[in-house]
């Protein structure tokens, strides 16, 4: 991976400030990357947005609860359907067509709403292991559940 230049470390500086990443700049991939792994680190939903196209005046906003072990309730998916239209589900939301100069808010909004205690709860989905004794390939294998 190639290192980050000034400009895309300052975005990132201000993402953890606060809490969404501004990926409206060409060659987003890397700081998009960077900002789910640190995001992962911290088990923080992942927010951030990027333009449609190189000069539109649209965006899409993306939330991502991939990087947490929580899901959306159903009172964080209404609190996120409340700030407008989009896409949203139990593990991500997204706005499509959102103006640039809403976007922030949005944003912000967003990742406020899905880090309130009662808009989500820890996932119950078995979780996979990674057999790493097996030579010639890894193999997933779930874990057992443990029983009361």
């Amino acid at each position: 991976m190639r290192a980050l230049t000034p400009r895309e470390r300052r975005r990132l500086y201000q993402a953890h400030e606060n809490g969404y990443l501004d990926a409206t700049c060409r060659d987003n991939q890397a700081v998009v990357k960077t900002h789910g792994l640190w995001c992962w680190r911290l088990k923080l939903p992942m927010v951030w947005f990027e333009r449609l196209s190189p000069r539109s005046r649209f965006g899409c906003l993306r939330l991502d609860m991939l990087t947490t072990p929580h899901t959306l309730t159903g009172v964080g998916q209404s609190a996120l359907k409340a700030l407008g239209e989009g896409q949203i589900s139990a593990h991500d939301a997204v706005w499509q067509r959102v103006p640039l100069a809403r976007m922030a808010k949005l944003a912000h909004a967003a990742f406020r709403a899905a880090i309130q205690v009662e808009s989500h709860r820890l996932s119950r989905e078995p979780v996979a292991k990674i057999d790493s004794r097996r030579k010639r390939s890894l193999k997933l294998v779930p874990r057992k559940r443990v029983s009361a």
